[in-house]
């Protein structure tokens, strides 16, 4: 084969740089000899098209001897032909914030590998910076926001004065190099299912080095998901996604599309076989096997072997405690519908199988995702639907038990749920129980008095003497014994109008502290304020932040609240 030869200078992510001849099909023409340029901190880089080595490299080959099929083309949420890349570096447009995908900010192509682009939101830094497909969703041509009514927004970590963002905007457009509305290119249409199998090969990008894509494997397979393993290198850098990730593609994307490509970590092809991947999920009764797949697959020393093993086979299990309180976000009655167990598996599957059984769960889903979004940001991905819309969000990257548990105790106290609602073993909560139990007393006792009032007093007028006396009994219970009741029974709060909104101050806060009595810190506030139940009705979690100095859980547990009480206005 007659070949030319290009210079390149590869940046991985160990940042040093590799100056080698590649060999480029001379059939291929122009297009292969394309140079994508890009820029790696200071270095900037060349990229040919998709090589291994001083060669390209022979997807053919490498899938007979890993024995191994790839992924059809009709998986992947890819168009079949690349789009043409018309971004040039220093190009304004629009895009989301990653980091903050309810903003629309200003952005410079600061880089360009084939149908891709490396972009930096203005007034942030460089270390935030990300890479998008020319027909990403994401990205807009400048004026498009404003068109649609909308606005601009500072990138999360804006390095001025918020205040100073407008005039800032202005100075930054002034003049820019905007990027042409042909460049922007319609997104592929989405597959109607996953149809992924265990064990296919693809080509995919590193989230920990997004300039590269490397050969990869479907570890496993879950409903709309996919797991994302790297042939040939260590599982850190896997990852979750959904099957209509615009991350993943068809094995020979990449050159198609005059792309790197990076091969397998080892140089040897047979490296990793799909024996790795045949056995989905690791428990314990496949160590062993697991074990001696991967000292075969990567030709590690068997104490690096068992280094690895401990990385990749750390699991976990979560057992829901359903007799526990589960705080004014979660319906109880859903959380009863869960089952007792959640794995054994990997901590990260774990860990995104309970998130999202907390979210369908929750009264309010825009509250809960709201408190869980400061945890942490990663690529394992949580899906939510409210307000009409599906979102996808973000979990915090744990692969270790301890840690997994430390973010479920720092979670639960946001929610205000028993600390034991989610545990590492089934036992039954000492403390709920002492609650229940309390609360049964009271309940005893309301019951007692009411065949008392029965007894002594006419069929005519048992039922507004029963309600008078009950509610003038007096308040000797603790306040936790209170808080307990009032979640099973309305007599502690039979004497406020039906109608919230003529809910008097006190009436207001006698409310909130029988839902919950944590809230009874803000009772003087609601005073200060003269929060009566038409007021209360108005309130919103923004409100109550600007102009109560409500912290931001604070105010969406009241939120939640006023939510659940506003159907009950006549």
């Amino acid at each position: 084969m007659t070949v030319g030869v290009c210079l390149v200078d590869v940046a991985d992510s160990y940042k040093w740089k590799l100056r080698t001849e590649v060999a480029v099909p001379k059939e291929l023409g122009a297009k292969a000899k394309t140079k994508a340029i890009s820029v790696f901190g200071d270095v900037q880089v060349e990229h040919p098209f998709c090589t291994h080595g001083n060669s390209v490299f022979d997807w053919d080959s490498y899938l007979k001897e890993t024995s191994s099929t790839a992924a059809p083309a009709y998986c992947f949420k890819q168009h079949e032909e690349s789009p043409e890349n018309e971004f040039k570096p220093g190009m304004k447009l629009e895009a989301v914030d990653p980091r903050n995908i309810t903003s629309i900010c200003i952005a410079t192509v600061v880089g360009v590998v084939g149908p891709r682009i490396r972009l930096r939101l203005d007034g942030g830094d460089n270390k935030n910076d990300f890479w998008r497909l020319v027909d990403s969703s994401e990205l807009k041509p400048v004026g498009y926001t404003e068109k649609k009514g909308g606005m601009l927004q500072p990138p999360l970590g804006f390095r001025m004065n918020g205040s100073l963002f407008p005039m800032f905007l202005v100075k930054t457009l002034n003049g820019a190099y905007y990027s042409p509305d042909t460049a922007f290119k319609s997104e592929p249409d989405t597959p109607t299912d996953n149809l992924f199998k265990v064990g296919q090969k693809l080509e995919a990008v590193d989230k920990k080095n997004p300039h590269l894509i490397c050969v990869a494997t479907i570890g496993d397979v879950d409903k709309n998901n996919i797991f994302v393993t790297f042939d040939g290198w260590r599982g850190a850098f896997d990852y979750w996604c959904s099957y209509d990730s615009r991350d993943i593609f068809p094995v020979g994307w990449c050159l198609k599309s005059s792309h790197p490509l990076q091969p397998p970590g080892n140089s040897h092809h047979k490296a990793v076989t799909g024996s790795r991947y045949s056995g989905g999920r690791p428990n314990g009764a496949q160590t062993s096997n697991v074990k001696q797949n991967l000292n075969d697959s990567m030709n590690l020393s068997p104490d690096s072997a068992s280094d690895l093993e401990t990385g990749i086979q750390e699991s976990c299990s979560v057992f829901i405690n359903h007799e526990c309180k589960c705080g004014p976000f979660m319906d109880s009655s859903k959380l009863f519908e869960l089952p007792k167990q959640l794995g054994p598996g990997l901590v990260q599957k774990v860990l995104k199988d309970t998130i999202q059984h907390l979210v369908n769960t929750a009264h309010d889903i825009q509250s809960v995702t709201t408190l869980m979004k400061k945890q942490g940001d990663s690529t394992c991905t949580i899906t939510a639907t409210y307000e009409g819309k599906s979102r996808v969000f973000k979990l915090p990257k744990i692969e270790k038990a301890d840690e997994f548990w430390e973010y479920i105790k720092t979670l639960l106290e946001d929610l205000s749920c028993c600390k034991n609602l989610l545990s590492p073993a089934l036992n039954v909560c000492s403390e709920c129980k002492l609650e229940k139990n309390k609360n049964i007393n009271v309940n005893e006792v309301i019951t007692n008095d009411k065949k008392n009032i029965k007894r002594h007093g006419s069929p005519e007028s048992s039922t507004p003497d029963e309600v008078t006396l009950i509610t003038k009994m007096p308040r000797t219970n603790e306040p936790e014994m209170e808080a307990a009741s009032s979640t099973t029974s309305t007599e502690g709060q039979s004497r406020l109008p039906v109608d919230p909104a003529e809910w008097s101050v006190e009436d207001v806060i006698q409310h909130i502290n029988c839902v919950d009595i944590q809230l009874n810190t803000f009772a003087d506030l609601f005073r200060k304020h003269e929060i009566d139940g038409k007021a209360l009705l108005l309130l919103n979690s923004d409100t109550m932040m600007k102009y109560m100095g409500l912290r931001l859980g604070p105010a969406l547990k009241l939120q939640n609240l006023i939510n659940r009480i506003r159907p009950r206005r006549r």
